[in-house]
């Protein structure tokens, strides 16, 4: 949708095609939280890939948030997008011994400050007795991801491009003027393609799936949390994650909610229900006076 939107207003003619419908995916069911960095952490990925490419990964994601922030403004969506900072709690004692040298090696290499709490400081942060300190972000943010998708959706259109749901795309074959791309509503021609699938590539393009691995993640939210709740729980507006491998993910929503996310294992495949079940023991492991919402 964002690829659209840069399309449409260079004013090239383009075209989305969606199998479902236009916000179906994880673009819109996810916690609803952006920030800096990727799931590796930058001194993993500085290892591993070499300090060029670990600095082209760390850029890119800023430049990533600063486009969030830039597509709510400048389209005038409404997503509820607050930029408070996020908490990541430490699920170990010794996960917040490595948060030090996190701090150390951020500010060394990349010049991004971050903040230690330590565990007599982190229930100013967080209303749980259940983490042994954090590492405060403060360019972290939260958002309503389907307000945005939807938003999006609506300037794509606004700027000349055609949406059309219930056509996925069954088969690309390439030809002289270009692509030619059969979906469930027809053939559509075309002089270039991008294939913004993600985890939902299949077998597409079996190239490009070979290179993607989807990961299944589920979320919960509660029924509206009473003011005193909602205060303990995030006395700063942060939004918050674990530091554990299979790591909870969980905000407020401004209804006064609290959306708790998380997974036991990567299948995308779960039963909904004992997600629920499970996602909801976690939750209260953490806060535990949410035993009876």
């Amino acid at each position: 949708m964002s690829a659209a939107r840069t399309l449409a207003k260079s004013g090239t003619s383009a075209v989305v095609l969606e199998r479902e419908q236009i916000n179906w995916g994880a673009s819109s069911r996810n916690g609803g939280i952006t920030g800096c960095g990727l799931k590796k952490g930058a001194p993993a990925i500085f290892k591993d890939y070499g300090e060029k490419y670990g600095r082209v990964f760390w850029q890119a994601s800023l430049e990533a948030l600063d486009l969030v922030k830039e597509l709510a403004a400048g389209e005038g969506i409404d997503c509820d997008f607050q930029q408070n900072g996020d908490l990541c709690v430490a699920y170990k004692p010794s996960h917040f011994e490595g948060f030090k040298e996190r701090i150390a090696w951020h500010k060394n290499n990349l010049g991004h400050e971050l903040q230690l709490i330590s565990p007599d400081e982190l229930r100013s942060e967080i209303g749980s007795p259940a983490y042994f300190g954090g590492l405060v972000d403060h360019h972290g943010a939260g958002l309503h991801p389907a307000r945005l998708v939807y938003g999006l959706a609506e300037a794509v259109s606004r700027q000349g491009a055609i949406l059309c749901e219930g056509a996925g795309v069954d088969r690309i074959q390439k030809n002289a003027a270009g692509y030619e791309i059969h979906t469930s509503r027809g053939v559509l021609h075309a002089k270039e393609i991008i294939l913004a699938t993600n985890g939902y590539t299949g077998n597409l393009s079996p190239a490009l799936n070979r290179k993607t691995f989807p990961v299944g993640s589920y979320c919960i939210v509660t029924e509206p949390l009473a003011e005193e709740v909602r205060r303990e729980i995030s006395p700063k507006g942060r939004v918050f994650w674990d530091s554990n491998w299979f790591l909870n993910y969980f905000r407020l929503t401004p209804d006064g909610r609290l959306l708790w996310g998380g997974r036991n294992n990567l299948s995308t495949t779960l039963d909904l229900a004992n997600s629920a079940r499970t996602l909801r023991e976690q939750m209260v492991r953490a806060f535990p006076h949410l035993a009876e919402v």
